[in-house]
């Protein structure tokens, strides 16, 4: 018994580089997790270089902010790439899909501002 011929999806390529996309944007936000999780356990280390009390956070308050902050980016990040990605391919297929301008400008605009406070932090 012979199986019948499947039906091409003139879209395979479109969904494909969707799909890669999706996987940039999860790399992504495994390096800004991670990047969080070292920054958060270096604090604890200047704590035992500066042989701080346990109970003592002045000296990394700001580490373990900006650790725990970087994690909680890398779950937005995620949650926003799969968002992405499945509206992308729902307009894919329906063959309605524009370029998101919009969200790429104001992400843009945000990593710019998050970079430049960073900036002025460090000085």
């Amino acid at each position: 018994m012979e199986n019948p011929p499947l039906k091409k999806n003139p879209h395979v390529t479109e969904h494909l580089a969707n799909e890669r996309t999706l996987l940039a944007w999860i790399r992504t936000a495994i390096a800004v997790m991670t990047l969080g999780v070292a920054i958060n356990r270096f604090s604890l280390f200047l704590m035992e270089v500066h042989q701080l009390a346990p109970g003592s956070r002045a000296a990394n308050v700001h580490a373990e902010t900006v650790g725990l902050g970087l994690v909680i980016l890398g779950i937005v990040l995620l949650c926003g790439a799969l968002w992405h990605y499945r509206y992308v391919s729902q307009t894919i297929e329906s063959e309605t899909y524009l370029p998101a301008n919009r969200i790429l400008v104001l992400t843009t605009l945000a990593v710019v501002a998050m970079g430049g406070s960073a900036l002025i932090w460090l000085f």
